[in-house]
């Protein structure tokens, strides 16, 4: 194992948690510089780019020769896998009409959530590290070939979009896909959105300052990032701590990632009848108490043979956390107004990977204390939860487009 490796144990163990913290720095930075770079050069070229980069660095964590160089090629993975999946997500975004983004998006979440049941029935199966590091890097190669495909069917859907507009025919349900048609309405909208961009009204530069120049939008401001941060934190700190249950780490680690499809599914559903604002916070209260009472169901509070009862609070919570994920995303894009809208998704993305970054080291404060880690985990959730009470409802309201508009948001 790693562990044995780079003998990150007893003494040392602090080292394995400043290894993922490393990963999620990565990540962050790979949210940073290639979100910059698929603006410049692409959607396309930066996703393969990225695709290309976790295949050439994650072989070289196999030959890693000491834990240095893990470390580091580890941290550069973090980063091609973050740029891989945003412009990817992008490009899936993109291709869809706006009332098919929602799902799509979930599907996208379901997918991640599959991928996390594979990974530990192929962790099963392989039980020497450098094997497995191989098996998950190396299919990354058959990703590249795709190039081609989605040349091929941006190609398509944007010929076919301009054919129709020299035209001048009228695209209807019965004589094209829905999938072609739905393509066709975001490139009109994009050509419509690149036009007015060019107006003088929309020549002002925002920044992040503006999210928080005004007493109701830094109010908001505020209360999102500690969200973003919180369900982040506590989604990859649940998710990493599955070892500390009892019964089987692989078992644990495939019912984690299990919990998580209908967590997907009931989010969606939920905020389309209940609101944004009652579910999140319903789910983060969920959550939150439920990772509170987990290590209280374990040894040596309880009998080894009622295990089943932490691990079953444990799930729990992170069923109530990653529906809380979900909703926060959805939520978060309809409260910015529009001329800050990508202003305010960047910040709240960046304080999730702040939060990526200290859940590992949360997981030190067991030395303390056994239960610790979920007690800040159920602690934070509810906090988060309890002041997400103060954030405006969006679901059926006229969404702000100007700052005045957002200051005046909820109110």
């Amino acid at each position: 194992s790693v562990f044995l490796q780079f003998d990150l144990v007893c003494e040392n163990q602090a080292l394995n948690n400043l290894a993922q913290a490393m990963y999620m720095l990565g990540v962050l930075i790979g949210s940073i510089g290639f979100g910059q770079l698929s603006d410049i050069i692409g959607r396309k070229k930066t996703m393969f780019l990225t695709i290309f980069v976790q295949v050439v660095f994650g072989v070289a964590t196999v030959f890693a020769p000491n834990y240095a160089a893990f470390v580091i090629f580890r941290l550069i993975v973090g980063g091609g896998v973050l740029g891989a999946s945003l412009s990817g997500f992008v490009i899936a975004m993109e291709l869809v009409g706006a009332d098919k983004r929602t799902l799509v998006g979930t599907l996208l979440g379901i997918a991640f959530s599959a991928a996390n049941m594979s990974l530990a029935a192929i962790a099963h199966a392989i039980r020497d590290w450098r094997t497995l590091q191989l098996v998950v890097s190396v299919p990354n190669i058959a990703m590249l070939f795709f190039w081609w495909w989605v040349m091929f069917l941006c190609f398509h859907v944007y010929t076919f979009h301009a054919g129709a507009v020299r035209s001048g025919d009228v695209l209807s349900r019965d004589s094209c896909d829905n999938w072609v048609e739905t393509c066709v309405d975001l490139l009109v909208d994009l050509q419509v959105s690149r036009e007015l961009s060019h107006s003088p009204v929309d020549e002002k530069r925002y920044s992040a300052i503006d999210l928080v120049r005004t007493p109701n939008m830094a109010k908001m401001s505020l209360i999102v990032f500690f969200n973003w941060l919180v369900v982040t934190m506590v989604f990859y700190g649940l998710a990493l701590n599955t070892s500390s249950l009892a019964g089987d780490d692989y078992l644990n680690f495939f019912i984690s990632g299990a919990v998580d499809i209908p967590a997907y599914i009931i989010s969606i559903f939920s905020i389309e009848y209940f609101g944004r604002r009652k579910p999140h916070v319903s789910l983060m209260l969920i959550g939150g108490i439920a990772c509170i009472i987990t290590p209280f169901l374990a040894p040596p509070f309880l009998a080894q043979n009622l295990n089943a009862l932490s691990i079953t609070t444990s799930m729990i919570g992170k069923f109530g956390i990653t529906a809380a994920f979900n909703i926060i995303y959805i939520w978060t894009v309809e409260m910015y107004p529009t001329v800050v809208r990508n202003v305010g998704i960047g910040a709240s993305s960046m304080w999730a990977r702040v939060g990526g970054i200290i859940s590992p080291f949360v997981q030190l404060s067991d030395t303390a204390w056994g239960p610790v880690p979920y007690l800040i985990f159920g602690a934070l959730s509810v906090v988060a939860g309890l002041a997400a009470m103060l954030l405006p409802e969006t679901l059926g309201v006229r969404l702000p487009d100007t700052l005045e508009e957002g200051e005046n948001f909820g109110k």
